[in-house]
């Protein structure tokens, strides 16, 4: 139980440090800014990667999500074809 009461002070604790400082709209705007150009950041850090292994003749986090969806859909039909079978 000391764990849980160490880790809600904590959370508590860091509440209110944000909230602090988020409370001066500059400092707020600052942090925003900067969350921003992280994101832009991550983002073509991602493109970049995609292209580096599409470019190298490696399959991408999309193409097996690609893959994923299209074996889902596969297996589908072919539970389905199943029962029409079942049922003749």
């Amino acid at each position: 139980m000391a764990m849980e009461d160490l880790k809600s002070k904590t959370v508590g604790m860091l509440g209110k440090a944000v909230e602090r400082m988020l409370s001066d709209e500059r400092r707020a705007a600052k942090v925003a800014k900067a969350v921003g150009a992280m994101q832009k950041g991550k983002e073509k850090l991602d493109r970049a990667q995609e292209n580096l292994l599409k470019n190298l003749g490696v399959a991408s986090r999309a193409d097996y999500k690609d893959v994923g969806k299209r074996i889902g859909a596969i297996k589908r039909r072919v539970r389905h074809l199943a029962e029409k079978l079942e049922r003749q």
